[in-house]
């Protein structure tokens, strides 16, 4: 297999920055994709690294389908059946782009793959620093809840404590960490869950539970009782903390407002909304089982049953505001069940290497982890993947991850 120096500088400087621009340069997280895959062409034109490739393919194949089906249905759809919008599958289409990419990271040193893991801590580190420039100049960002001017509050939020917890995630397994790294990966995820908490993400609050779980999994000094005690007691505390201010408890209070008024007849708040949505979601579904009634055309099908008198007509928007009601409206039982061979396909192939005796693979692995079941769980209350700069960094760091996993198994083999 043959290795470009250069090659694998421009690759590594394109996943620390892709984490690190997610959030603070519109377009910077697909910048860097389309760079690694510009490097993965040149890396494939070599008929050896092909036939390594090939062995990868073989190797990681449920991954390989996973990214690789869904994309295809939708591409089916929009170009055969003409029953979507070709914008819809631009976003989706960075799944399977992302596999040349793959192939070509799991060929460079896993020592400059693992370096994604400042990507995480910057990006969180700059959320933060941005969060702290609105508070000192209230007039800079106009909505009340927290966003930046190229994404709103609810990604926002949710991908601000996505990376403050990759970034504490990414302290090795097995490795005595230093007391500099420590403190600037907590301050990272510090930041990241001050972003979050300020862009009133309910949704993303739900996967904290996973979050911490992930972060503190495969931690040799977490089997101690006193270490366990000492952890829940410092969690407890935060939520405790966290409980008493005036921002987390209305926007869960919410909640049961909204339920209840839903309960009344009264659908126009933002929970009552979203369970009209799901529900009109599923008499799409019901109308459309196969393939649905077309990826990027919700709204107005949404508008068709509003016209019909079978639901109300503000609640139209080209997103169900949840992945899964939204993929079974749009592509149909196809849809859904690529949609969870994506995720259980992604998924497994770091489950099961979580428990490596590698520090490396199996910090890359809860990693990877991390990822997987933090976007399933923010599918719950948005639309994660059809947001271009969302599907870019799900299928570049989960490559990145993955290729990590894989180069670090080549390098403990002995194989060039």
């Amino acid at each position: 297999m043959q290795r470009n120096r250069f090659l694998t500088l421009i690759a590594t400087a394109a996943i620390i920055l892709s984490p690190t621009l997610m959030l603070s340069m519109k377009g910077g997280t697909g910048y860097c994709f389309f760079v690694v895959f510009a490097l993965s062409l040149v890396h494939l034109a070599s008929s050896n690294n092909r036939r390594h490739a090939a062995e990868l393919l073989s190797t990681y194949r449920l991954y390989i389908a996973g990214m690789t089906a869904l994309p295809l249905v939708i591409a089916f759809q929009v170009l055969v059946l003409h029953e979507g919008r070709l914008a819809a599958l631009d976003p989706m289409l960075r799944l399977v782009l992302v596999i040349p990419s793959f192939l070509f990271l799991a060929s460079m040193p896993s020592r400059w793959l693992r370096r994604i893991e400042w990507g995480f801590v910057a990006g969180a580190l700059l959320t933060g620093v941005w969060a702290l420039y609105v508070l000192a100049n209230p007039g800079a960002y106009e909505p009340g809840r927290l966003g930046n001017p190229f994404t709103n509050p609810i990604p926002f939020g949710d991908t601000a404590l996505l990376l403050g917890f990759l970034a504490l995630a990414s302290i090795e397994r097995g490795k005595r960490v230093g007391s500099a790294e420590l403190a600037i990966k907590v301050l990272a995820l510090l930041a990241g869950c001050l972003a979050s908490y300020l862009s009133g993400s309910r949704g993303g609050w739900i996967a904290l539970p996973w979050l911490i779980w992930m972060t503190v999994s495969g931690r040799h000094w977490i089997s101690s009782t006193r270490s366990r005690i000492a952890l829940g007691a410092l969690l407890l505390g935060c939520l405790a903390v966290a409980s008493t201010t005036s921002m987390v408890r209305e926007r869960f209070d919410a909640i049961g407002t909204d339920l209840r008024k839903f309960e009344q007849g009264e659908v126009r708040t933002s929970t009552g909304q979203r369970l009209e949505l799901w529900r009109a979601s599923l008499q799409l579904f019901v109308e459309h089982p196969l393939f649905g009634v077309g990826k990027g055309q919700l709204e107005p099908a949404l508008i068709t049953l509003a016209d019909r008198g079978e639901t109300p007509r503000f609640i139209a928007n080209q997103h169900a505001h949840n992945e899964f009601f939204s993929m079974l409206a749009e592509v149909g039982a196809a849809g859904m069940i690529l949609l969870l061979l994506l995720y259980v396909g992604t998924f497994q192939s770091f489950w099961r290497e979580r428990k490596h005796n590698d520090a490396t693979i199996s910090t890359a692995a809860y990693l990877g982890l991390t990822l997987i079941g933090s976007t399933i769980i923010f599918g719950l209350t948005i639309d994660v993947l059809p947001i271009v700069m969302n599907a870019a960094f799900f299928a570049l760091t989960s490559a990145t991850l993955l290729a990590t996993i894989a180069s670090r198994k080549r390098e403990l083999a002995g194989t060039l």
